[in-house]
């Protein structure tokens, strides 16, 4: 189940590192307009928020544009040692950010599915994704997009990636949702590609971190469904 509560949660959990005072005069705006975008979104006025994304995404595009260094997207110090560690070993020069500009993205492409524009979709959340490889709600929503394009196995790849992810790298406060959600993709995977008992296996696993999940209390339902099934004799 997509989550859009999620995503103001990691916009106002956003990872502050050392920058410049035209940086912090460009963080502002974009915060600004995120908010904005949010809100509407929230609201069901689609197209307007998705303007307020694009405007942060072109001013987003020009402050990074030079390229001289790898631009992460980080909600803590725990994405943010792994993103220097990462780019040393890359043997790249990378700085973090906070994630506003990778939020637009993410938003920007959470909204094109409102529009049944799914490639489009994809393109952004893929876009967030480069800015922020290990954070879990972007990854579960690519999950949900293989899903949407009934594409099994790169969901469950996608979402194993989510929720390994999420046990490692998001921030206490986001863990436990994130968590879940990446689990119920990729138990919702398992069922699609016919393995029921390793799909069981992940929702009762999300019930262990909370036992009133309902997505995985309805999924677990279902698989008992399918599992009285009567085949029909032809």
């Amino acid at each position: 189940m997509r989550n859009i509560i999620i995503a103001l949660t990691i916009v106002l959990s956003g990872c502050a590192t050392q920058q410049t005072e035209q940086q912090q005069t460009l963080l502002s705006e974009t915060e600004i307009l995120l908010d904005s975008g949010y809100k509407k979104l929230s609201n069901r006025n689609t197209k307007s928020a998705i303007a307020d994304f694009d405007k942060i995404i072109i001013i987003c595009t020009s402050q990074y544009s030079d390229g001289k260094k790898k631009v992460y997207a980080s909600r803590g110090m725990t994405e943010t040692l792994y993103y220097m560690l990462k780019a040393a070993a890359d043997k790249e020069d990378a700085i973090a950010v906070r994630p506003t500009c990778s939020d637009a993205l993410y938003l920007r492409g959470y909204a094109s599915l409102d529009f049944g524009q799914i490639e489009l979709a994809e393109e952004y959340i893929k876009r967030a994704i480069d800015m922020a490889p290990v954070n879990s709600i972007y990854l579960s929503e690519l999950g949900h997009i293989y899903h949407s394009k009934r594409d099994w196995e790169n969901a469950l790849d996608i979402f194993t990636k989510a929720e390994e992810a999420a046990s490692t790298y998001s921030p206490p406060e986001l863990k436990d949702a994130e968590l879940t959600r990446a689990k119920r993709g990729v138990g919702y995977s398992l069922i699609e590609l016919g393995k029921l008992d390793e799909a069981e296996i992940k929702f009762k696993e999300c019930l262990e971190i909370n036992k009133n999940d309902q997505g995985a209390l309805k999924e677990i339902e279902y698989i008992e469904h399918l599992r009285s099934k009567v085949p029909i004799n032809s």
